[in-house]
């Protein structure tokens, strides 16, 4: 386990997020402001909480890895596991109406009891994902890649040509 003997390693949410997360604000607090010109403060009030809530979000992500485990911090929550505590990790891609129809890339951390940690692919920088995956198999527990298209595409550009299995 020398992965786990390393100093603790903080990530936050990459350039990308940032990027798309002002994509999705700017227009909402240009809206806020000519709501406000206009008078409809309750619009422009509205436009400002949702803007900064997609700030505060992406601003809240971190990813920690020491020494003792793994502990990733949304918005809403936050989730702390030891590394003796993981029993399985795995990478998946699903579909769905939440990511409208794209397949949208995760990996999950299984703990023996409790429930499973899903950190979003997209959120973290690519150096986060691999970090945690470089320390999960030191741990003795390689990160399972879903037997899809998205999903061997996604581990593909974490880990190149060959994924870890």
């Amino acid at each position: 386990m020398a992965a786990h003997s390393t100093p603790s390693r903080r990530y936050r949410a990459g350039a990308a997020t940032w990027l798309a997360t002002g994509g999705l604000a700017a227009p909402l607090l240009v809206f806020a402001g000519v709501a406000g010109v206009r008078g409809s403060l309750g619009l422009a009030l509205v436009a400002v909480v949702i803007a900064g809530l997609l700030l505060a979000g992406t601003a809240r992500v971190e990813l920690v890895l020491t020494p003792v485990g793994v502990r990733y911090r949304t918005l809403f929550s936050t989730s702390a596991l030891a590394w003796p505590q993981i029993a399985a990790a795995w990478l998946a891609a699903p579909r769905g109406l939440w990511s409208y129809g794209r397949a949208l890339p995760m990996l999950g951390v299984v703990p023996r009891q409790g429930r499973t940690l899903v950190l979003s692919l997209r959120a973290l920088p690519r150096e986060a994902i691999v970090d945690l995956a470089q320390c999960l198999a030191a741990g003795g527990t390689p990160v399972q890649v879903a037997n899809t298209g998205p999903a061997r595409r996604a581990a593909a550009r974490l880990w190149g040509p060959r994924p870890q299995r």
